[in-house]
């Protein structure tokens, strides 16, 4: 993981965000933000990270279930029988 301050950042960023590294942003010394790379992947690994993200905002699983249902019709319309 690198860390770098804002104007650091600012100057290098395609430096940066070709490196495929975590990078932490500091201001003053203290982190602001962390910019993660984007990699491939499978839609079963990215639901598996999802989980950690709407069990800390508190969505129950009946509500996750629901909106993911109403997203896949969206996407994929509606379920024939």
């Amino acid at each position: 993981m690198q860390t770098a301050s804002v104007r650091e950042f600012k100057i290098h960023a395609t430096k940066y965000l070709g490196s495929k590294e975590e990078v932490v942003v500091t201001r003053y010394g203290k982190p602001i933000a962390v910019v993660t790379p984007v990699e491939d992947k499978s839609a079963g690994s990215i639901l598996l990270e999802l989980r950690s993200v709407l069990k800390d905002a508190g969505v129950t699983k009946k509500e996750a279930l629901k909106a993911l249902d109403n997203v896949r019709r969206e996407v994929y319309g509606r379920r024939s029988s």
